[in-house]
């Protein structure tokens, strides 16, 4: 693919052509965030009467005094209304072997309902949050903060607990799954 250069200020959205140049840059956005890998977590809480989880490659630490972390997700996903209401969420980082769970809870598995907490076995942590077996890590939140930004929400989590279990993180880039391999040095 060819290097795209995309500049879009405000004078540019208000011109004719601003919805011609959102789309370009929508696209190359899209673009270059999927060649950015990131490790594949499955938020998980409850919404009072079941589990409810959803895939996120948006998970990164914030802070480690105290310990906090952020999520994002898509206000359409049932998992928002959760978190946001429930107050407490768990962030099961995934392990290679894990990729028909993040399927499930993308809601995209061809083998599994959508959403549905059978295709893993899952432990409640001290917050009552799901935690998936197996996975890298769990991490225990109590929602402390969240921000609207376009069409996510910003959740920022202070981790309460951690379950560590799995070496191997399950990884998303250019749209499929991989693992991570360290660089072997030359002598």
């Amino acid at each position: 693919m060819g290097q795209i250069s995309v500049s879009v200020g405000s004078e540019a959205k208000a011109s004719a052509g601003a919805a011609g140049d959102a789309h370009t840059l929508r696209h190359a956005f899209l673009e270059s965030m999927a060649s950015n890998s990131t490790s594949v977590s499955v938020v998980t809480t409850s919404d009072g009467e079941r589990p409810v989880g959803v895939t996120i490659s948006a998970c990164t630490s914030v802070s480690a005094d105290p310990p906090t972390l952020l999520v994002c997700i898509n206000r359409r996903s049932p998992a928002h209304a959760a978190v946001s209401a429930n107050g407490v969420f768990a962030v099961n980082l995934l392990n290679v072997a894990q990729r028909g769970i993040a399927d499930t809870f993308a809601g995209r598995s061809n083998s599994n309902k959508p959403f549905d907490f059978s295709c893993c076995t899952v432990t409640h942590g001290t917050h009552c949050a799901p935690l998936i077996d197996e996975a890298v890590a769990s991490l225990e939140c109590v929602l402390i903060a969240q921000q609207d930004i376009g069409t996510h929400t910003v959740f920022f989590g202070e981790v309460k607990g951690i379950r560590l279990g799995a070496p191997s993180p399950l990884l998303y880039c250019r749209r499929d799954y991989g693992r991570f391999e360290a660089f072997k040095e030359s002598v």
